[in-house]
């Protein structure tokens, strides 16, 4: 393995890019560049031959998906490393990356050690003490570097060192769970010192010991200390075991640190007196050691699991409450520079303007107003997922208004080269309410020529009813068949990047706050998307 690689990393996240070449350093790989997107990657790599690349999947500009599949088809570069980095952990990403011929696939959020694990193994290495990675391939052998003939195997062929990294505090992914168990403290209480004396010489091996003569010390000693499981007798003076359990599940400190009672006393009363306490079980003395030893172990590899889980809920929680604070931050901060955008088109209306420059400014009027409103509107969808939003109904010209969003959409569409057939009819009156059906179908619409490929055509009809009126979305395309059964529910999501599996879901809320309803049928080629709403 050559420390003198050139390396790669491409992200359009500065502190990703800052965090893993320090990874690399560590690693002992100093020869590293670095690169915002997968357009800046190309030029950097047809100037300077890169030997490992490190990329982000979603970036603007070309995502590293599209780099991957330019590499592949690149004589220079088509068997060169390359890891993945990615929020993207559906299968069918995983197998998308696979197909493009990604040498390792690295989900964000990542630790020290995953990270280094990961990127060594796909180079051959294996990293002390680091968990080989599921997704991990040895990468392919470069031709462009010529080796000399391989000499016979010598026997225990160690591979090369590399070194240690410090630990990281990501929940569960530095060591697995049986390492970790091997590192807990058990608490022995037991008012008579030879009972203490074998159970610590049986498990001193395995796990850290302390120990308490008497029910007050224990207490003490657990509510100050960091215990993992308690080994408690019953029979104790003072205070006994059942009681030290009270007071231990009635402390907030001490609740959550598993019990077992060993005791002499093992009739049914005893046990299930115990049990009724918040023990997880109950020994009968003498113990054997083995079948101790295996139930501290099944309740410790338990209890550990718990705390994890409870962590990562905490994480989860935390996570989302973070998300809520940069949507809410985002929306405020992007009605700055709408409103700057707004203020300029009204401005530039009361000037003198030739006919197609007043045109030009009024889209972008109309094109700001809208996405202000879409804004406020996103605190709307969690009102019609708690039932609490009330829609203010009237009449309007359906027609008029598919005929600006199909105008909108096709302008933002201009480099995909996706042509949007719509032919607005006279004087169909709808009844819902404006802006919410202009976010319902810029969505819908949005969402069709996205999945259509280059030089396609989008068509959209509407067929008045008895009573209602429907708006069809023809596109082509199939929509994936994982994904058919659970089109329109929350996050669902295909392999669409960037994508927030909110649009379908979304747009099945408005159509259904204003008593109309959405549906999807996709074969042949081909995806129809109809919205059902009310009309006179």
């Amino acid at each position: 393995m050559d420390k003198s690689s050139a390396i790669l990393i491409v992200d359009d996240y500065l502190l990703i890019r800052t965090h893993v070449r320090q990874v690399l350093a560590e690693l002992g790989f100093l020869n590293v560049f670095q690169a915002d997107n997968g357009k800046t990657a190309q030029d950097v790599m047809r100037k300077q031959q890169i030997d490992i690349v490190v990329g982000d999947w979603g970036m603007p500009v070309m995502s590293g998906i599209d780099l991957l599949k330019w590499m592949r088809s690149d004589h220079r570069y088509a068997h060169t490393p390359f890891m993945m980095l990615t929020a993207e952990a559906n299968p069918a990403s995983v197998r998308t990356a696979l197909q493009a011929g990604v040498n390792a696939y690295m989900i964000k959020p990542f630790t020290v050690h995953s990270f280094a694990s990961k990127f060594m193994s796909m180079l051959g290495v294996t990293l002390d003490s680091a968990p080989a990675s599921p997704f991990a391939r040895p990468a392919p052998a470069r031709p462009a570097v010529p080796s000399a003939p391989s000499p016979a195997p010598a026997p225990a062929a160690v591979a090369p060192a590399a070194p240690a990294l410090p630990p990281s505090n990501v929940i569960g992914l530095d060591q697995p769970i049986g390492e970790r168990v091997k590192k807990c403290t058990v608490l022995i209480v037991d008012d008579i010192p030879t009972n203490i004396e074998v159970l610590a010489g049986v498990l001193k091996d395995e796990y850290a010991i302390k120990v308490a003569i008497s029910g007050k010390k224990a207490l003490e000693i657990a509510e100050a200390f960091h215990v993992d499981l308690i080994l408690l007798d019953i029979m104790m003076p003072v205070m006994d075991g059942f009681e030290v359990c009270r007071q231990l599940k009635a402390n907030p400190k001490t609740a959550h640190i598993p019990i077992i009672f060993l005791s002499a006393r093992d009739g049914t009363e005893d046990v299930v007196s115990g049990l009724r306490l918040g023990a997880v079980d109950y020994v009968a003395k003498p113990a054997d050691p083995t079948i101790l030893k295996a139930r501290l172990s099944a309740h410790l590899m338990l209890a550990t699991a718990m705390q994890d889980l409870k962590r990562q809920n905490e994480l989860l929680i935390e996570n989302a409450r973070l998300r809520e604070d940069v949507e809410r931050m985002t929306r405020h901060d992007l009605k700055s520079p709408i409103a700057v955008a707004l203020h300029g088109s009204q401005f530039l209306l009361g000037s003198a303007l030739n006919e197609a420059q007043e045109q030009q400014a009024r889209m972008i009027e109309e094109a700001a107003e809208h996405a202000l409103e879409m804004i406020n509107r996103t605190l709307d969808v969690y009102k019609m997922e708690q039932g609490t939003y009330q829609p203010i109904l009237q009449m309007f010209d359906l027609g008029t208004l598919l005929a600006k969003v199909a105008q909108q959409v096709q302008l933002a569409f201009t480099e995909k080269d996706v042509v949007i057939r719509f032919d607005a009819p006279q004087d169909v009156m709808c009844l819902g309410e404006p802006m919410l059906c202009y976010s319902l179908f810029n969505n819908a619409l949005k969402n069709a020529v996205e999945a259509s490929p280059g030089g396609a055509a989008v068509r959209m009809v509407v067929a008045p009813g008895y009573g209602n009126l429907h708006v069809m979305i023809d596109n082509p395309g199939e929509v994936p068949v994982e994904l058919r059964e659970r089109f329109f529910d929350k996050y669902a999501s295909s392999e669409k990047i960037g994508g927030t599996g909110l649009g379908t879901y979304s747009i099945r809320l408005m159509a259904e706050v204003q008593g109309g309803s959405v549906s999807m049928d996709t074969g042949s080629g081909v995806t129809k998307l109809t919205i059902t709403l009310p009309c006179p």
